[in-house]
């Protein structure tokens, strides 16, 4: 299917308007890439002074070249751009890359340029990708397009790499060869004024040539739609994204226990994870992961073989294999004893199989085979130890040629061998993914078989309740903006969505409370209410297992004391009595919103130490009922609902019932800027479960 962007990745002609025959410049690079590459198509250089740039005739203007431009490359000063502009769209050219920088990165007067220049070609249907960037490239052997003006020779292979960040992309270029590292295509996308990650997204998406996306954004413009269109794509390709990509609005109101706990980097996370995206710490930690998407297979299982010529490395790979839960399995006897024909006597062939230092190319390819056709394995970490007699360039060699045919996941580890990294592609150019430490290959196939898995996980299904819409409505009306409710109409709205709230009652002073005291049934909790008292426990606030009414006046008195001591009596609206819980476990649910990404709901372990322990997880709203489930496993104290010591587990279906009616009240009254139900206690039977403490913000 034809996209517009296709002229801008394999363009036929390309005319570089600004193109100087100054060697220092950038343009004179960019030009001088084009043709070292051996780029297929056409070069115009555009230059109103010079007759011929790299031995190529000039032109003075794009205007007076007689053939058709597909792509026009930028690279004039930034007050020439919307002149420019103009003339590519007299050429009829609709793709443009604008390299020039001063637009908003600059401040106000750039940020009104770039304005105008969005204005212009929204105006002409063409498309951008920058300004302020430094170009693209395509391998493929049809194209051979290095439009940067960056040293280094890319690679060819099927890593797609969207970078946001100039001086990222110019160091990645520079040492792709070095790092083994085989790029499809390569997109700066600068300032974004037009051509965003989300643009490439999806035109790589349905691109057949990039195998693997990874991109590093500083920003999002539109987390949800990163999310929506991520989750489509993960299900066929991988998508990698480098950690220290955030979104830019933090949260405003952090009132709320889940408002505090919903740092910028938390809603990235949240995104992320629902989208299938793999995110990353560091561009190591990127191009590891990449490079083994584009060179082998997924794993089938999470059972690692280790083959090695020495006992530290493959100790150390064995560590990290734990550490990310993947198995060491024993081999079978058949395998073992195949190994033993011609492997030392004093070498170790149960998992990881020492072959120890003499082993010579043959017995790896022989070894390396017998292990990937054994049953008990999904994947085989192969690793050469550091040079001795031997030449590794030949076992490494011999190594592909016995792996080649097998569907099973292979990496290779070259330690302290960064000479022959490079150089393995001339030998071998279809080969395992190549890594200097064998951590690193352990490490990648976790998170490779973590991406199987997500590929064959259910979709979900979005659960609709009964619930009380019309009179959550009513409640909402009688609100201003940024308002809290009163805990009376917090329990109605809890109520009219299935949630279930504890039973209270309500005393607006001492007097009242006297006049109650001897109808309430004990033991009971005292509460003081008021919208300001944000964490009443803090203050002294809530006094627990009440047994009388002597002890309910004391309790209240003690209260108002410890609001003095805190200077927040004058906050105190009213008392609440409810009955005492205990047992059970506190959890939190909560909803927060994000000023880009919109609703989110949290789960976690509850209670005084929510903000002490931060053992929570996030997700947009709307959550299906996978997405609920796994909100509730991945939370470090999860062991503590499936039963401690002796303890029954919790009801978990039921928690995820409730995440999914708190999504759906979230989904139908998106006014909710906060929600927090905390602590929201589980037990293991249904009609013992309750929210003991609601608060809510619209």
């Amino acid at each position: 299917m034809f996209s517009q962007l296709d002229k801008t990745f394999y363009p036929g002609s390309i005319a570089v308007i600004g193109a100087s025959s100054k060697e220092s410049s950038l343009s004179y690079q960019l030009v001088s890439n084009l043709i070292k590459y051996g780029y297929k198509g056409s070069i115009y250089p555009v230059n109103p002074k010079a007759p011929s740039i790299h031995s190529i005739k000039a032109y003075p203007d794009v205007t007076s070249i007689k053939d058709n431009i597909d792509l026009a490359v930028l690279m004039v000063p930034k007050d020439l751009v919307l002149k420019t502009i103009d003339d590519c769209h007299k050429k009829k050219i609709t793709s443009v890359i604008v390299i020039t920088a001063g637009f908003k990165e600059t401040g106000k007067d750039g940020l009104k340029l770039e304005a105008e220049l969005i204005k212009k070609i929204k105006k002409y249907n063409i498309r951008l990708v920058g300004p302020n960037c430094m170009g693209i490239i395509n391998t493929h052997p049809d194209v051979k397009l290095n439009c940067t003006f960056v040293q280094g020779t890319p690679i060819h292979g099927g890593i797609g790499f969207i970078s946001q960040s100039g001086a990222l992309g110019a160091a990645i270029l520079r040492t792709v060869q070095q790092n083994d590292i085989g790029l499809a295509q390569f997109i700066s996308i600068g300032n974004k004024a037009d051509i965003s990650g989300n643009t490439i997204l999806e035109y790589w998406w349905h691109n057949d040539d990039i195998k693997v996306i990874t991109l590093y954004l500083e920003s999002f413009g539109n987390p949800r739609h990163f999310m929506e269109l991520t989750r489509k794509i993960t299900k066929t390709k991988p998508v990698i994204a480098i950690k220290s990509a955030r979104t830019s609005a933090g949260m405003k109101a952090a009132s709320s226990h889940t408002g505090a706990l919903a740092s910028s980097d938390a809603v990235v996370d949240a995104f992320i994870e629902q989208s299938g995206v793999i995110r990353v710490n560091t561009t190591d930690e990127m191009f590891d992961l990449a490079r083994a998407f584009d060179m082998t297979k997924l794993p089938s299982g999470n059972r690692v073989g280790i083959l090695t010529n020495a006992g530290g490395p493959a100790i150390l790979a064995v560590d990290e294999c734990a550490n990310y839960g993947l198995t060491i399995p024993e081999l079978s006897k058949k395998t073992q004893n195949k190994i033993k024909s011609f492997a030392p006597a004093e070498a170790s062939v149960y998992n990881p199989v020492d072959l120890l230092p003499p082993a010579d190319a043959a017995a790896y390819a022989k070894a390396a085979k017998l292990m990937l056709a054994d049953e008990n394995i999904d994947s085989l970490i192969i690793v050469v130890g550091p040079p001795l007699m031997l030449d590794t360039l030949e076992i490494a060699s011999a190594v592909c040629d016995a792996v080649k045919e097998s569907e099973k996941t292979v990496m290779l580890v070259m330690m302290s061998q960064d000479d022959v990294i490079p150089m393995l592609k001339t030998v071998s150019p279809v080969h395992p993914p190549l890594y200097r430490f064998p951590e690193n290959a352990a490490r990648v196939i976790a998170k490779m078989y973590d991406y199987k898995k997500w590929v064959g996980r259910p979709e979900g299904v979005y659960t609709k309740f009964d619930a009380d819409r019309s009179a959550v409505k009513k409640i909402i009306k009688k609100y201003k903006d940024n308002t809290y409710l009163n805990s009376e109409d917090v329990t109605a709205v809890l109520n009219a969505y299935g949630l279930p709230i504890i039973s209270s009652v309500f005393s607006k002073n001492t007097f009242d409370l006297i006049q109650i005291s001897d109808k309430i049934k004990y033991p009971v909790v005292l509460k003081a209410i008021g919208k300001k008292l944000i964490h009443k426990s803090d203050m002294g606030g809530v006094e627990v297992d009440i047994h009388n009414s002597d002890e309910l006046l004391r309790a209240a008195d003690r209260i108002i004391e410890k609001l003095k001591s805190h200077n927040a009596e004058s906050k105190l609206e009213k008392f609440m009595i409810q009955p005492y819980v205990s047992g059970g476990v506190e959890t939190i649910l909560g909803i927060t919103s994000d000023e880009k990404a919109g609703s989110m709901i949290m789960f976690g372990l509850g209670g005084i130490f929510v903000e002490v322990f931060k053992d929570v997880n996030f997700k947009l709203v709307p959550v299906n009922n996978v997405e609920a489930a796994n909100m509730i496993r991945s939370v470090k104290s999860y062991e503590m609902l499936t039963g401690v010591r002796g303890k029954k587990s919790v009801n978990i279906e039921y928690i995820t019932e409730c995440l999914l009616r708190l999504s759906q009240l979230s989904s139908d009254f998106p006014e909710f800027k906060e929600i927090d139900l905390n602590p929201f206690v589980f037990f293991a039977e249904k009609e013992k479960c309750s929210i003991l403490d609601a608060r809510g913000r619209v």
